[in-house]
């Protein structure tokens, strides 16, 4: 049957002559959001950094704060609410480990006190050279002492990071509470400015880039915990003193995926030596972090990360390293939220043009 409007054979037109998006246009699709948000982070590094923090604690919170909306409290309160609780938990846990804490730190600075550095440093630095005969004599104390000095000459930059840590402590809270309150009105906000031809497909690439980031963030902070834990347990066993101290530096380090074995491990092994006064638990702590990894990565990731962002673990190492490269930890911490939202936002875009033919008139 032929068609007898002008409207409806320019349609019949349109859909015999729509062709697959070829392989420059996925490209450029691809590099659109890459090359606006390398732009964005360029010239507001420190805003994108406090956004990206905001967006994932507001992920995190936001359904204890749709439950306790749902008894009929208003946006507003419900928030508060989920703020009080949360300071609540942090001082009743902080109150029920500090005597620990506190008493372990001290251990760990009286040992300190009692260790011969000196001393311990000569006897690695001979051992080191009877079983390392291509090193010069002096070049490990040399080394040593150099890095040391090195170390004393960064403490300017020390302090100033923490500095600029409190400061962002105390500012992302305020700003996640206006994303928490507002959440609706900026989702509506960005659909508003969308033509109606993208409509559809932007609302699936919200709705996908939140239930996959608010996911994998959710199973991140909880695999970070679990391997904190695990090497609590591991070196309380071991006999390594300020295990508390430990689990909770490796559990911290764990919010960069795979950094936790090392930034737990290295602490370990200079407290166990300040502790023996040798090295002959240095193997065992190894030993220990390396099968806390196997465990990590072979089991427990796997099953959080089911439904959050999937991807290869040298990709993940690899934007981790650009991350760290570009923004310092920070920056090897938002790395892979980042990937996600981008990955997400093309595949879907993607699909968006070729599905419903978004790219022709």
């Amino acid at each position: 049957m032929k068609a007898t409007k002008n409207g409806e054979r320019y349609s019949e037109s349109i859909n015999d002559t729509v062709k697959p998006l070829s392989g420059m246009t996925k490209v450029f699709i691809l590099l659109i959001p890459l090359l606006i948000i390398a732009a964005f982070i360029a010239f507001f590094t420190d805003i994108f950094i406090a956004l990206v923090m905001c967006l994932l604690f507001a992920l995190v919170l936001s359904p204890f704060v749709d439950f306790i909306q749902g008894f009929g409290f208003g946006r507003s309160i419900s928030i508060l609410l989920v703020y009080i609780i949360i300071g609540t938990s942090i001082y009743f846990a902080f109150n029920m480990i500090a005597p620990a804490f506190v008493e372990q730190s001290e251990s760990l600075t009286k040992s300190y006190k009692e260790f011969r550095v000196s001393e311990k440093l000569k006897d690695s630095e001979k051992w080191i050279e009877k079983n390392v005969p291509y090193l010069k004599k002096g070049d490990v104390g040399k080394e040593i002492e150099s890095s040391v000095r090195s170390s004393l000459t960064k403490a300017e930059d020390i302090i100033s990071g923490v500095v600029s840590t409190v400061l962002f402590i105390i500012i992302i809270p305020f700003i996640t509470f206006f994303i928490l309150r507002d959440r609706q009105k900026i989702k509506n906000g960005l659909i508003s400015i969308v033509p109606n031809r993208y409509f559809e497909m932007t609302i699936n690439i919200i709705d996908k880039i939140e239930k996959q980031l608010s996911t994998y963030v959710r199973a991140w902070l909880l695999d970070a915990f679990i391997l904190g834990l695990l090497s609590f347990i591991g070196l309380s066993i071991m006999g390594v003193n300020n295990a508390i101290i430990i689990g909770m530096v490796a559990g911290a380090g764990h919010l960069i995926p795979y950094a936790g074995p090392v930034v737990g491990g290295v602490p370990a092994i200079l407290i166990s030596i300040i502790q023996y006064g040798d090295f002959h638990m240095v193997l065992p702590i190894i030993v220990l972090f390396t099968v806390i990894y196997i465990i990590d990565s072979a089991f427990i990731q796997p099953y959080l990360f089911s439904k959050g962002a999937e991807m290869n673990p040298i990709v993940i190492i690899a934007l981790i390293l650009i991350g760290n490269q570009i923004l310092g930890a920070f920056g090897a911490l938002i790395a892979i939220p980042v990937a996600t939202i981008l990955k997400v936002s093309a595949k879907e875009t993607i699909n968006g043009f070729r599905n419903y033919k978004l790219g022709y008139y």
